[in-house]
């Protein structure tokens, strides 16, 4: 399986994608193009872009994204912008390095992702468990978030606690997944949000965030902490 990842096939753009070819000029991305290992894929302004690979595993890119396949077969590495991840069950999982800063293993798993310079890194969880582990030299602090958690922080902190997201919003909200087919794990993230509701209701309580597009796009906090940041 491990072999599967070294290729991916594009099956969705939008507007301005490109190609950027470790021994080649970059070029515009078309539908059905093989990106293999090494190749970095980035998107523009407004612009979206759909990867699947052979084993089924889907990543959607947001927009102004650089997203890398990395030196290992199921590694990538997110240099800016935002995710989102779709890796079979029984499948042999991935690695995604964000931004040197933090690294998270997924395994049969939805995840979204985003970093932009300045901003917090956040990682959320749509359905299944994911590793996350920041890559600060001499500290060990690595979490495990799961379906409707997010974790986000900035570059050389330490991980935030974990905190609750509302999946309903973000299924309904976020472009990486309103903008696109259906997720072939539909199924498991409304049976998440069904559990969610449950469970006293997401979002009217509080400790609770709601992340509504966490794609750099219309995305408040992330605007808040640049200007945070830059203070």
């Amino acid at each position: 399986m491990a072999t599967e990842l070294k290729e991916a096939e594009v099956t969705r753009v939008v507007h301005d994608v490109n190609l950027l070819l470790s021994n080649g000029a970059p070029r515009p991305a078309s539908l059905t193009d093989k990106v293999h290992e090494g190749t970095a894929v980035r998107t523009g302004a407004d612009s979206r872009a759909e990867l699947t690979f052979i084993d089924k595993t889907l990543t959607r890119l947001g927009s102004n994204t650089v997203f890398t396949f990395g030196e290992g077969a199921r590694t990538f590495d997110l240099a800016s912008g935002a995710f989102l991840m779709q890796v079979p069950k029984n499948s042999g999982g991935a690695k995604i390095n964000m931004a040197a800063a933090a690294t998270a293993a997924i395994t049969g798993t939805t995840v979204m992702g985003e970093y932009n310079d300045g901003a917090y890194i956040k990682f959320i969880v749509l359905e299944g468990i994911a590793r996350v582990c920041s890559n600060k030299k001499n500290m060990d602090d690595c979490v495990e978030v799961h379906a409707g958690e997010m974790v986000e922080f900035h570059v050389g902190d330490k991980i935030s606690s974990v905190e609750r997201v509302d999946l309903a919003k973000i299924l309904n909200s976020a472009l990486l997944i309103i903008d696109f087919p259906p997720l072939p794990s539909i199924s498991l993230i409304v049976a998440e949000i069904q559990q969610q509701e449950k469970e006293n209701g997401v979002g009217q309580g509080p400790g609770v965030t709601v992340v509504t597009d966490p794609t750099g796009i219309d995305d408040q906090d992330q605007s808040a902490s640049v200007k945070e940041a830059e203070a």
